[in-house]
């Protein structure tokens, strides 16, 4: 079944086309991967999925619904959580409150409870706390709780903003290059951390710089290239995809080379 779908998806910034009539499917319950060397539209597309751009041309279908016309905030409460390539914790915070502040956009508490501290208020605040020590030991950040989060080993700091993400309660998880900046260690902990999610029925939509995990990883493969979709598939297909490779390594590249190249 279809989750996520876009129809004739374009983006452009004045005479810059950075996406050109994207068609393409995310099924429910996998992880796919989006790839594509530096500049191929990648991002933009995460951007677009989560409203912070409207699309130039094209619609976004999410669970049978058109998303692209929503607020970030409405599209969040649909069930589309992201993270960033370059991460966005409020470092001066505590650990827990970074997840407790994903977690308010499934409260219901209008201004009035929250001003008079109402019963209600006080549940809601309850719920959201234990909801947010779960997602910490999902992750394993439990006993960081109260750290600030600017403190945080780099690695965890990643794990923090993922367990964010999750607080929302995400259908579809967006992970735009989760392991960037990370040890070869740090990364494959962090792809067993990603199979977890996975397997608790949230489909994840993966941009990723390391091949290995990429192929590892994911049911699904696509490939943009300038903005334009040159390839999907299963990890095998890709690989031996020639036009994948020609983005990648110019003719006469070597297939082989593909997984580990330095960024996608």
């Amino acid at each position: 079944m279809k989750l996520l779908e876009t129809k004739n998806l374009g983006m452009s910034f004045g005479g810059l086309e950075a996406l050109c009539n994207l068609n393409m499917a995310v099924e429910a319950g996998e992880i796919e991967s989006l790839i594509g060397p530096n500049g191929a539209g990648k991002t933009t597309f995460f951007n677009l999925l989560t409203g912070i751009y409207k699309p130039s041309m094209g619609k976004i279908i999410f669970s049978g619904e058109r998303i692209d016309l929503d607020t970030p905030y409405r599209i969040t409460q649909r069930g589309v959580a992201r993270t960033f390539q370059n991460i966005r914790l409020f470092n001066n915070m505590t650990v827990l409150e970074n997840v407790m502040v994903g977690r308010h956009c499934r409260t219901k508490s209008e201004l009035f409870s929250a001003i008079f501290r109402t019963p209600q208020f006080y549940r809601e605040e309850s719920e959201i706390i234990h909801s947010a020590r779960e997602r910490l030991k999902f992750v394993g950040l439990l006993g960081a709780g109260n750290e600030i989060a600017g403190n945080l080993a780099y690695g965890d700091q990643r794990k923090l903003e993922i367990a964010r993400a999750l607080a929302t309660e995400p259908r579809l998880l967006l992970l735009d290059e989760p392991t960037a900046g990370m040890t070869q260690g740090e990364s494959l902990e962090l792809g067993k951390l990603i199979q977890r999610i996975s397997k608790e029925g949230v489909t994840i939509l993966l941009i990723e710089h390391r091949m290995s995990l990429v192929m590892k990883l994911s049911q699904r493969v696509h490939v943009l290239d300038h903005g334009v979709k040159i390839a999907e598939g299963t990890p095998g297909e890709i690989q031996s995809n020639p036009k994948v490779v020609e983005a990648y390594l110019g003719v006469g590249g070597e297939t082989q080379d593909i997984r580990e190249l330095g960024h996608a």
